[in-house]
Order: C-alpha cells, then structure tokens, then sequence
C-alpha cells in the first residue's frame, strides 16, 4: 500500500515544486506551497491547483508556511537560507522533490552528476538507450522532473537522471543503480562554505549503492581517482587504461572488462566534438553497461549523437574564422576543457556572475591557448585581475561589441569561442539566452 502523508509544505512554485505538490496530493497529504514570489508572479501555478486542496504561503508570508507542517520538500536551488528553512529542519523531514519520487518508484535509477558534461551525457545514455530499444525516462535536472514521471505512472525499463549537487544535498535514502561522477570542479562557491562542502554534495550520489551495483567515476579527476565506492568501480579516463573501465588510446575509446578489451571505436567517427565528450561518451558506455547493453553497441549507438546546445556548439565558418557557443560552460572547469579542444590561436569571450570562483586557475589554459580575452559581465574586472599577463584583455559593455571586438582581433585560421566561466544572469535570461544573443550577433554582423 502507498504511502500516506499528512501536512506537508513544498518550497518553491516551479515546475519541479508543483509536481512535488500532485505527487503529494496523489499520497493524501494536505499540501502547502510557499514561494518569496508574489501571488500575481505564480498566478498560472495557482490557477493549476484551483480548487484542490492546496493552501498557498506567497511572498513576504512565505515563512508562514512552515507553521505546523510535518515534513518539508524542496524544489532544486532552494537555498538554505530561504526564510524558516533552518529553523524547521530542526523539528520535520526535509527531503527534495527528486528524493521524494524516486522513493515512490521501483524502476532502476541511473544517475549522473558532475561540474560539467552532465546534459551531454545523460542526453547520451537515453540515446543509446532508445537505439537498442530500450524505453527509459529521461529527466531529473533537464526536461521532465522525476515526480511527473511517478504521478504519471509511466513505463520504463530505467529512470536516467541529471542530478545537479543542489539536488543532492538533502537525500538520505535514494539509490541508484547505476551513477556517474563525471568530474568535480570548483562551481557554486557562492552556495558553498568551500570546495569540500561541494564535492561532499555531489558523492552522495553513491549513498545506499551496493556492491550488485556500478559507480562510473572519471579516474583523471584528482578527487574522483581517491574516492572509495562500494558498488563495483568502472572508470574512465583519457590517460591511462582501465582494468574495467573506458579509455582513449590513439585517438580510439576502448572498453575493457577484467583486463581484457571489448569494445572500441575511433574518434573521427563521432558528430561530437571536444575531449570532454570523449569523456562524456565513456561516463555514458558505463552507465549503458549497467542496463544490460554491451558496451560495443553502446559506442556503436553514440556516433550518432549531436551536440547539445550551446556546449561546444559551431555556429559558423566565416572569412576563415570559426565561431563556438559554449554558453553552458559556467564554471572555470568548463573552460579549461573547452580550451583544452582547440589548437590557438583561441579568441575568448568570458565573464558574468562568478559565483564565488577562483579564476587563477584559468591562467595556464589561457595562456596557453588564447590570443585575445574579451571579458565582459558583473565580474570581468575580477577575471582580469586575476587573468592580468595570461593573454591580452579587453572589456566589452554588452554582447554586441564582444563579438565586434573578437572579430577584430581573430586572425583566419583562428576560433572564436565562448565560454563564460560564469551564470549568465547579470545580463541575460539564462545561459541559453546569453547563446542566442551571440549566435544572432556572430551572424549579423558576419553577413554585411
């Protein structure tokens, strides 16, 4: 018999939270929504549960919320911080949305979690999944939350998730059969106390995991390599070969198991691009692996997977210059891997809120690769400052005179990339939006 739930309050009224609120009314519970939004700002969510049982906690009175609630479920990006939260956590329950429905399901989770390639790669796995007939969901941090999955009773034979750390935070009892760590970078240092704290939050992905199940775990990434796990290890990496595990070798991805090679393809037969979605495609192997597919029909199946957008994305050749969206690389790990694909001459375009981040560690790869930085957003000064004799820097007031200034300074044979280190909100939607704007921008201004 399903469980069932008596008062209970979800914080934050966006999709995740409203369907954390239907997995809820589903169970019985009498459900609370709470949000710092005004009543006017939700109104579509609120036209959604008019008439059912749902008592709202909106704006300046969100806090009131958490009167005589017995258990609390975040939607992802709540911050602790939010008005009541700690002093609740005290007294009642407080899980996540994702925590909630994958307690209430019983098909097989696969998780994938890490600074970047996260999309990519579980992008990946439904691929390669739905190319050996498999009928998985695919969810979590992108697209569909698990709770529409769980309130919709839909079939699959597994739950493939992006699991950002935010999501992982407050989980205690989720398992995963298979998981994924595909790297671990310093990102939301502006959320946490320290990089510990962060690495911490993205390891609980592992928790409750068994020895019957598979921790896919980058074996090139210095904390990963010294991370113990319970479930049988299957690593990846670009350097050396792997026992059980993935690995790139004369421009080949092997697979091997017990020592011994089974599976392989070359590079130059994939539509992706980047050294990190060789990365990506072996994390993805891996995962396959876990769900019966033999790792041969998995790197058979990803060659013919696009890129995501706005990761690595090509825009366009023009006069000899080619122009990458990598709007989506919002950490400095993102650019050091993005950077870390191209020979120079590179033409940088970077900046934004930095979130916390030590930009130093962009130093070497932008010396080594970049021949103009173009900075721009809240923090440029900040990455200038800390960027200042890697390569020369100019600042540029909004997108438009970016580009303008990249063109100028990219000689013919050269890329011009951008890969902003930082979230896009100090001048944009989101970083999809920030994409849009230089992809419109690198073709005007390419077409006079």
């Amino acid at each position: 018999m399903a469980k069932k739930f008596g008062k209970c309050l979800v914080v934050g009224a966006g999709v995740s939270g409203q369907w954390a609120a239907e997995l809820l009314l589903d169970r019985g519970a009498e459900v609370t929504i709470c949000d710092q939004k005004s009543a006017e700002e939700l109104a579509v969510a609120m036209e959604r549960f008019k008439g059912r049982p749902v008592k709202w906690a909106l704006g300046a009175k969100a806090e009131e919320g958490f009167k005589n609630t017995e258990m609390v479920v975040l939607s992802p990006g709540i911050p602790g911080s939010f008005p009541g939260l700690a002093k609740a956590a005290k007294h009642v329950p407080i899980t996540g949305e994702m925590e909630l429905a994958a307690s209430m399901t019983d098909v097989p989770i696969v998780a994938i979690t890490g600074s970047n390639g996260k999309t990519t790669t579980t992008g990946l796995v439904g691929h390669i999944c739905r190319k050996q007939r498999q009928s998985v969901f695919v969810g979590g941090n992108i697209g569909a939350p698990l709770s529409q999955f769980v309130v919709e009773g839909q079939k699959a034979r597994a739950a493939v998730l992006e699991l950002s750390s935010y999501q992982l935070e407050t989980v205690s009892v989720f398992h995963a059969a298979g998981a994924a760590i595909l790297n671990a970078t310093p990102d939301h240092l502006d959320r946490y106390p320290d990089m510990a704290e962060y690495f911490r939050a993205k390891t609980n992905i592992f928790m409750n995991q068994t020895p019957e199940d598979l921790a896919v775990v980058n074996e090139d990434d210095i904390l990963l390599a010294h991370k113990n796990t319970v479930a049988r290890r299957f690593g990846f990496s670009r350097r050396k070969k792997q026992k059980f595990g993935a690995w790139v070798q004369k421009n080949e991805i092997c697979v091997a198991e017990d020592g011994r090679q089974i599976a392989g393809r070359d590079w130059s037969d994939f539509k992706l691009e980047g050294v990190h979605n060789q990365e990506n495609v072996m994390a993805a192997v891996g995962l396959a692996l876990r769900l019966g597919i033999h790792p041969q029909k998995a790197l058979d199946a990803a060659v013919s997977f696009v890129s995501q957008k706005h990761r690595l994305e090509l825009i366009g050749e023009f006069n000899d210059v080619k122009y990458y969206d990598d709007s989506k690389g919002t950490n400095v790990g993102a650019v050091a891997m993005a950077l870390a694909s191209f020979k120079p001459p590179v033409v940088l375009i970077a900046g934004g809120q930095g979130k916390g981040q030590d930009f130093r560690l962009l130093y070497k790869p932008v010396r080594d690769k970049v021949k103009q930085l173009v900075l721009i957003g809240e923090d440029r000064d900040k990455i200038g400052s800390a960027l200042a004799g890697a390569a020369p820097i100019s600042v540029a007031a909004d997108m438009a005179e970016a580009v303008r200034q990249a063109r100028a300074a990219a000689p013919k044979g050269s890329i011009v990339l951008l890969s902003p280190a930082c979230a896009s909100y100090d001048m944009f939607r989101d970083y999809k939006h920030r994409g849009e704007v230089f992809a419109r921008e690198v073709r005007r201004q390419n077409s006079r």
